[in-house]
């Protein structure tokens, strides 16, 4: 795969403000060998949005940027850029004219290059003068304009990130696509790099897709996220819905942690050991797995069960607390903001808080 940062475009005129770009997979598949990385995806990104695609490793998140920029022909189905056809039975646009940028963990820089000349490689086709003015203007909004006459190896990494952010950026491209870009920084730099690329992406308007396993890094980002699964997509909203409205069991999960129950519907709800879940749309005596985030796990409430604390761990903000329930064998965790007054052993009164407890059919 392509590392670094490069720009998959030949412009021409000044720097500015891209013209976005819709981008859709209609029906997406790809194989490599016997295996199905990417099965019937179909996703439609619109101008000017940002999209995460988030997931575990193999789910095929990077080949779907793979076939967005060109690197893959799709199997199946078709990549659209405007509507128009650039991967599939009747068309393949090289990488080259899709006029599509790409951003990965791996800057690639080139290190025999000052900083200037790196920024210019993918503006070619300009005269120098100008590509040396487009360049200084993408150098200007990464805000390492004074570093132009620097290499590589005088940066830290998070300044490596923003001069491959102004190289991928300087074309101008109408469609950016990034593949974890943030994951080789320390977390100390990764914020800051996340929020200056974000104000990047708002400020020149480019339709733009990246890929994370990180659940908080797509909601910090995203207009939208897009879960996958297995090659498949899996649920697809903002973040406040994918958050809010977990469409299984496997989704709730992967956003947060759970306590995670057994039980059946009787009468639109269904028993926990912390209370009942209301379950207005699941038929009574359905099997249902239950998943109550450690958030949703309220202590020294009026009335609930029973609980033992069996041992708390303290976080920095919040302390993970650790409950045996009476008549219970499985433990129970909640996060609660530090410092909590519950000691180990003491005992308290625990509920579940509604807004944060889920029921899906059980997956037996």
């Amino acid at each position: 795969m392509t590392t670094g940062s490069t720009t998959l475009t030949r412009p021409a005129g000044k720097a500015g403000a891209a013209i976005p770009r819709a981008l859709a997979f209609e029906a997406i598949s790809h194989r490599y060998g016997v295996l199905d990385a990417v099965s019937d995806v179909s996703i439609a990104v619109k101008p000017g949005e940002i999209v995460c695609l988030l997931g575990p490793s193999g789910c095929g998140k990077s080949t779907l940027l793979r076939l967005a920029a060109g690197l893959e022909r799709p199997t199946r189905g078709r990549v659209t850029i405007d509507g128009v056809e650039v991967a599939g039975p009747a068309r393949f646009v090289p990488p080259e004219r899709r006029g599509v940028g790409l951003m990965f963990q791996d800057f690639a820089l080139f290190p025999h290059l000052d900083i200037m000349s790196n920024v210019m490689f993918g503006l070619d086709t300009l005269a120098r003068t100008d590509a040396e003015r487009v360049a200084r203007a993408a150098l200007d909004r990464v805000g390492l304009a004074a570093f132009a006459e620097d290499y590589p190896h005088t940066l830290s990494g998070g300044e490596q990130q923003r001069i491959a952010l102004a190289r991928a950026i300087a074309p101008r491209p109408g469609i950016f696509l990034m593949d974890e870009p943030f994951s080789g920084l320390d977390a100390r730099l990764r914020d800051s790099v996340r929020d200056e690329t974000l104000a990047v992406l708002r400020e020149t308007r480019a339709t733009a897709i990246l890929v994370t396993h990180d659940p908080e890094e797509a909601m910090r980002i995203a207009d939208r996220i897009v879960l996958m699964r297995m090659g498949r997509v899996a649920q697809v909203g903002t973040p406040k819905a994918l958050y809010r409205a977990p469409v299984d069991l496997a989704a709730a999960r992967f956003f947060t942690e759970i306590n995670q129950f057994e039980g059946i519907v009787e009468n639109g709800a269904v028993l926990t050991p912390l209370g009942a879940v209301a379950t207005p749309d699941i038929p009574s005596g359905t099997a249902v797995d239950v998943a109550v985030r450690l958030t949703g796990v309220a202590l020294n409430v009026p009335s609930g069960t029973l609980a033992r604390v069996r041992s708390k761990r303290f976080l920095g903000e919040v302390e993970l607390i650790e409950l045996l329930l009476v008549g219970h064998d499985t433990p129970v965790v909640a996060r609660v903001r530090a410092p909590s007054a519950l000691e180990v052993n003491a005992e308290t009164l625990v509920r579940l808080i509604p807004d944060e407890a889920f029921a899906f059919p059980a997956v037996r």
